[in-house]
């Protein structure tokens, strides 16, 4: 599966949805006017299987020394799992926070100094939770190979951010892909095909009051 036919799986499995006139919310308050949830790839035991493998192979294509699998909770923990199992290695996975019972740790899994490792999520806009988890990894002295995802709003801010950080990071598909392909399928009309563009040209713009990331 090329980039297309993973823009066009999301599309199919209805993990897709538009709100050009009301956008959507996200958990941190990032108004979106597509909204995906990956999560509902799950439900598809013949669709996750084809993620998985696509998933691998980019693994296995940018970070042939990959040592470990992390995902990011929530939604990359079973995506992490997934492809860990595929690749016969060892997965674990960090948390927003802190636990505030047991053990108060926030990365679950074996971590051994210097362990190289591959970060695995479903979804990345702002990169900001990948950022916090790569920081995190890298106190535990973790070599961060980089990461991968399903999907990437890849906006400007988003890539440089990474970029800075030294973060490589190689999504499936991505928003401009998709919305294209929406449009095309007649999906959503030249109007909201135009608001779709323009949010990635200006996020800024449905997000003013913008004070959080996903």
């Amino acid at each position: 599966m090329n980039n297309l036919d993973v823009a066009r799986t999301l599309l199919e499995t209805r993990t897709v949805f538009f709100a050009f006139d009301k956008p959507y919310i996200s958990y941190c308050k990032y108004n979106l006017p597509i909204y995906i949830d990956n999560r509902l790839l799950l439900s598809y035991p013949k669709v996750r299987k084809k993620i998985t493998a696509c998933l691998v192979k980019k693994i296995k294509e940018k970070y042939p020394d990959v040592e470990m699998i992390i995902g990011i909770a929530i939604a990359g923990i079973a995506f992490a799992m997934m492809v860990s199992e595929a690749m016969h290695l060892p997965m674990g996975y960090v948390l927003s926070a802190e636990k505030d019972h047991g053990m108060r740790n926030r990365v679950e899994g074996v971590l051994r100094e210097n362990t190289k490792v591959v970060v695995v999520d479903d979804v990345v806009c702002t990169g900001s939770s990948l950022l916090d988890v790569v920081e995190c990894l890298r106190e535990h002295s973790c070599d961060i190979l980089g990461a991968v995802s399903i999907f990437s709003y890849e906006t400007r801010d988003t890539t440089d951010r990474l970029i800075r950080k030294n973060i490589p990071y190689y999504p499936l598909t991505e928003y401009s892909t998709l919305i294209k392909l929406a449009y095309d399928y007649g999906k959503i009309r030249t109007a909201d095909y135009e608001k779709a563009k323009a949010f990635l040209t200006d996020p800024s713009k449905l997000n003013k009051n913008h004070n959080g990331n996903i």
